[in-house]
């Protein structure tokens, strides 16, 4: 009896190698698209932050004078708009809410013998899009009034 060695790599060998190739390449395809995915959702959201953030120092800074009376919740010059950067005629795609509340007029003080235009609250919502949702960050600060 004869056996023929056998040498070389057979058809199945290439298929087996072929599809391990393509499930290894999908899943780091996979892999990779998530994380730039997230990175760039981190990035947005530290965007809308720094924003926010921004706003709210702009506002301390000018001081407690600027805040509306009690019963008004906007602030001139701070309009719900998309932001604009300085220098920039095209807005960017991040829109802000500015809201000041006094202290009296929350719900749970509503009963108490609070004083109004002592405290305020000022809320900084900035919002943007991200794929298909609207997501947003919102920060609040309490300034008091100045004697």
């Amino acid at each position: 009896m004869n056996f023929k060695e056998e040498k070389g790599i057979a058809g199945i060998d290439i298929a087996i190698a072929v599809i391990v190739l393509a499930i290894f390449v999908s899943i780091i395809s996979v892999l990779m698209f998530n994380i730039q995915k997230n990175d760039e959702e981190i990035k947005r959201k530290s965007e809308a932050t720094s924003y926010a953030i921004n706003i709210i120092e702009e506002i301390k800074g000018k001081g407690f004078s600027i805040l509306p009376v009690a019963g008004t919740n906007k602030i001139e010059g701070y309009e719900d708009k998309y932001i604009t950067e300085e220098g920039q005629e095209k807005a960017t795609p991040y829109y802000q809410e500015v809201t000041v509340q006094d202290y009296s007029e929350l719900e749970q003080n509503k009963d108490k013998d609070v004083e109004a235009e002592v405290l305020k609250i000022v809320t900084v919502k900035v919002s943007y899009k991200s794929g298909k949702n609207t997501e947003s960050v919102e920060i609040s600060t309490v300034m008091t009034k100045e004697d």
